[in-house]
């Protein structure tokens, strides 16, 4: 039995296993051959013998069935959900039928190379775009990564796991391996290669071994507003005095509309409490409103991913909500907002409820036109027990959880809450350093590249960010959300900058009245008289049969 599923611009057919047997995404297959499970059991390969799909589950929004695979004394169960995003979930387990030696467990996807080109895995590291650029020619091998992409400029495909649970190797640096041979790049996940023993009875050992992979093709969805047409600037505290807050004045406002501002962004001071959802401030937030809308600009709010100790719930929710070990800012000093501690809150716990209720309020009350989200959307590891994060490991100690699916939640649930109410409204994202998809595609736009601004001036800007880093991560095009570049004038200008975004399609973000909106406002004026909806994009990787440029290493 075949089964096709088809989400947005992709299509998964799944035939007789657990995981698709072929995946296509922009015109081309991703997949040279089945995603495939394979096990050794007492010395001998297991070879599975196949069950028929059960369908579960078919609506608009997804679709989900179940399956069953036997081999060599092993039994394979497992529940598929694809969500309209083009999101598979596969909840899957091993039980054994008899006492047994599972010696060796491992996960594969093999690509045809031209799909493989780049490689971008979760988390990054701050300063450093290390973990985005071209495949090695030589592959790759690494610990346990919760979220791997492979792909070209135009798609990819995507793997994720929240944690390495019942994962257990001889080596746990070399668990995550990507080969290239010839043609072809394989994905190969080791999840075990030191001898388990299973054992169907209970307590004798282990009796199953449980695991939850995903899966996304990309890009998520077509792509038919960008950041051209949302011209977004920002007001943070200091950007009109920190005392302004919402207190903008029309004059201003004025110059903004002029200057071609569609969004306004106002930050963390529309409240006094971090990342809280309410204000003693809205007499002046239903004014600004008013007057944005009056000449035609869309207001977002401020949203993070802080839990503050001023906020009336902390004493009866932090303990339960926060990531654990705890982050964040202690004290957390950002005029004109009180003084107050600031933790890192996880969304596999209630404060998804409280954020996404409050968000709603916020809107029906205010007539804001959306969310401007700082981290939201990142999965941060976590080990807090209280609600479900972390897991035992053999050892007695506590290993992380990266909460993918739960802020995917949250982050689908922030979508539906703005789009429901505001069909134009924006979920615009800074995502510096996170390209989780499953999170990030119900993100309107992404904001990428605050991980550069501690850099001292000095290094020539594609030391910083080598050009195949840039396509791999800052483009936007092979993900299918917009993105748009964030530059703190170090370790270079915004001029600078656009000398390296603007070959991929990519605006710098400009701020306030700044001299770098007045260059971002000249570039929408350009771009509008030139016509760049009308124009097809012909990128320096395809554009060889129109131009030639000289010296070489000029694009």
């Amino acid at each position: 039995v075949t089964l096709i599923v088809k989400p947005w611009g992709r299509s998964y057919e799944f035939g007789g296993l657990p995981f698709p047997v072929q995946i296509e995404t922009k015109g081309a297959s991703v997949l040279r051959r089945p995603i495939e499970v394979k096990a050794k059991v007492d010395g001998k390969s297991v070879v599975w013998s196949k069950d028929s799909l059960r369908l579960r589950k078919k609506t608009p929004a997804g679709v989900s069935f179940s399956q069953r695979l036997s081999g060599t004394g092993l039994t394979l169960f497992s529940r598929t959900q694809i969500e309209y995003d083009g999101m598979v979930r596969v909840e899957w387990e091993l039980k054994s039928q008899r006492l047994l030696q599972l010696e060796e467990l491992t996960f594969e996807i093999c690509m045809p190379a031209q799909y493989a080109k780049y490689l971008y895995h979760f988390p990054g590291r701050w300063g450093s775009a290390y973990n985005a650029g071209e495949l090695p020619a030589q592959g790759f091998v690494a610990e346990f990564r919760p979220f791997i992409w492979l792909g070209d400029e135009d798609r990819g495909l995507a793997w994720f796991s929240e944690s390495d649970e019942n994962w257990f190797n001889s080596n746990p640096n070399q668990v995550t391996e990507i080969i290239r041979v010839g043609n072809e790049v394989t994905l190969r996940l080791h999840l075990i290669n030191i001898p388990i023993q299973l054992n169907p009875e209970r307590g004798r050992g282990k009796s199953r071994l449980v695991y939850t992979f995903g899966l996304q093709a990309t890009p998520v969805k077509t792509v038919t507003k960008d950041v051209w047409d949302y011209r977004i600037t920002h007001v943070s505290q200091g950007t009109f005095g920190a005392e302004t807050r919402l207190n903008i004045r029309e004059e201003t406002l004025d110059q903004l509309k002029e200057l071609g501002v569609k969004a306004i962004v106002v930050h963390e001071h529309w409240t006094d409490i971090e990342g809280y959802t309410s204000t003693t401030y809205g007499d002046d937030l239903r004014k600004l409103v008013k007057a944005c809308h009056e000449r035609g600009l869309q207001l977002l709010i401020y949203f993070g991913f802080l839990f503050s100790d001023l906020a009336p719930e902390w004493s009866h929710l932090g303990d339960d909500c926060i990531v654990l070990p705890k982050g964040g800012y202690f004290p957390y000093k950002y005029p004109p907002q009180p003084v107050q501690n600031a933790y890192i809150v996880c969304y596999r716990s209630v404060w998804q409820d409280f954020l996404a209720d409050g968000i709603a309020r916020l809107m029906d009350e205010y007539d804001i036109d959306g969310v401007y989200l700082d981290g939201t959307e990142y999965p941060w590891p976590c080990e807090n027990r209280r609600h479900g994060c972390g897991y035992k490991k053999p050892d007695g100690s506590i290993g992380k959880t990266y909460p993918i699916f739960a802020t995917r939640e949250m982050m689908k649930r922030i979508y539906t809450i703005v789009k429901t109410r505001k069909p134009e409204g924006q979920v615009n994202v800074h995502n510096s350093t996170c390209m989780t998809i499953p999170t990030l595609a119900w993100a309107t736009s992404y904001w990428d590249g605050e991980q550069f601004g501690g850099i001292s001036p000095g290094p020539f800007a594609l030391e910083v960010i080598p050009l195949d880093a840039f396509r791999t991560e800052f483009m936007g095009h092979q993900w299918g959300v917009p993105a748009e570049f964030l530059c703190y004038e170090k370790p270079f200008t915004h001029r600078e900058a656009y000398a390296f975004t603007l070959l991929h399609d990519v605006l710098v973000r400009g701020s306030g009245l700044s001299p770098s909106l007045k260059l971002e406002s000249a570039l929408w004026r350009l771009s509008d008289e030139f016509g760049r909806k009308e124009c097809e994009w012909l990128p320096y990787w395809r554009n060889s049969e129109y131009v030639r440029i000289n010296p070489e290493g000029s694009y």
